[in-house]
């Protein structure tokens, strides 16, 4: 290869921003264990959708993609909470790729984000990569990690750009409240800013809940949402922006009007057609998350933070700061995620996917032998 006489010029935000992210596309399950890292669904998609996929006609691969299937999913879902039009709604390739559309949107020097700590790490991170500030207004431990929607409006400044929230927040599942949403909005509003409700996880909430209410209210409202958890179709790469018309007009400069397949429109405006699938999971995920929560307790080392009986996943955390919570969880046939790939969160965290029903035993025993102390202890070596 021949040698660069001048160094290439590649962003500077680029060469200097470490990214951290749990996302990666190999994952390490122990021997005889489960997977409750990714946060997809672990009961998969609807069985319905196994027929339209068989019938699929493989001809309409040749041409680029114009299938308004998931346009007309969108309506019926969302039908007598908000009037959406196709105007309203940007595709992308997952929830991520959205997100780095809607930060483009925004970008200019001297940008800031505020967002939570933790939060979803890929959101701080395309933040950063784009040159932008972010500013995290940190989960309080002594409220066990819940959201303070004062605390948080508090922090939006004149010079805040932008305000990044998921809701349910990852990683700890909890839901907050369209009163706080509201809140955040009405402030953002006096300040010129753009608030993102990202939603990844907002299946798992009622619809009534959802930022999707206010879409027609409030003009600086951007709401993001993906078919990679609830709806368990994380390999097709289908996600979603619904904004005002104005809003999605100036998204669509930095989108490939492509983005998203055929094939992969096709099915999710099918899925959409079958909330239902993913009610029964919901029980079970809840039936789950509660079992825990009992075994929790009786003394032990290790608590639950703040999170939403229906949402698939939680974080977990152990008293001792020293303790590599993820590797003592690989250990005991658990795969999850480590807090070290969130900010505002250490080693002696992980957030954990709750898996299916007949594979729950595995993790139940898992967390009473780490809570009751029977595990082996693995501590970080930098302590």
């Amino acid at each position: 290869m021949k040698e660069l006489k001048k160094e290439l010029k590649i962003s500077p935000s680029l060469r200097e921003q470490e990214k951290i992210s749990y996302a990666s596309d190999v994952i390490n399950v122990p021997e005889g264990g489960i997977d409750c890292n990714e946060g997809c669904n672990p009961y998969g998609f609807p069985p319905a959708l196994e027929e339209a996929m068989a019938d699929f006609d493989i001809k309409r691969f040749g041409p680029y993609p114009h299938s308004h299937a998931i346009y007309d999913g969108l309506r019926e879902y969302w039908k007598g909470y908000s009037d959406i039009e196709p105007e309203n709604v940007l595709l992308a390739d997952g929830s991520i790729s959205a997100l780095y559309v809607i930060f483009g949107l925004f970008q200019a020097p001297g940008a800031v984000v505020l967002g939570n700590a933790p939060t979803f790490s890929d959101a701080e991170m395309a933040a950063r990569m784009l040159g932008m500030e972010w500013r995290a207004v940190a989960l309080n431990p002594d409220r066990n990690y819940r959201f303070d929607p004062d605390a948080f409006v508090e922090q939006i400044t004149d010079d805040v750009t932008m305000i990044y929230i998921d809701n349910p927040n990852n990683p700890t599942g909890q839901v907050i409240n369209l009163y706080a949403i509201e809140k955040i909005l009405d402030r953002a509003l006096e300040v010129g800013a753009g608030v993102v409700i990202d939603e990844a996880y907002g299946d798992f909430m009622p619809n009534q809940n959802s930022a999707m209410t206010l879409t027609e209210e409030y003009p600086n409202l951007i709401m993001v949402r993906t078919m990679s958890k609830a709806f368990g179709l994380a390999g097709l790469r289908v996600g979603y922006i619904i904004a005002g018309k104005p809003i999605i007009r100036y998204m669509k400069k930095l989108r490939d009007p492509y983005m998203v397949s055929e094939f992969a429109r096709e099915m999710a405006g099918k899925a959409l057609m079958y909330p239902y699938h993913f009610w029964n999971n919901m029980l079970d995920f809840a039936k789950m998350k509660r079992e825990i929560r009992e075994a929790l307790k009786k003394a032990g080392h290790l608590s639950m933070a703040e999170t939403d009986d229906m949402v698939s996943i939680f974080v977990l955390y152990h008293d001792d700061p020293a303790v590599d919570l993820q590797k003592v969880f690989w250990e005991n046939k658990v795969l999850c995620v480590s807090g070290a790939d969130f900010a505002g969160m250490e080693r002696n965290f992980v957030r954990i996917r709750l898996p299916k029903m007949e594979d729950f035993p595995i993790l139940l025993e898992a967390v009473q032998r780490i809570h009751n102390g029977d595990s082996d202890k693995n501590k970080n070596p930098q302590g």
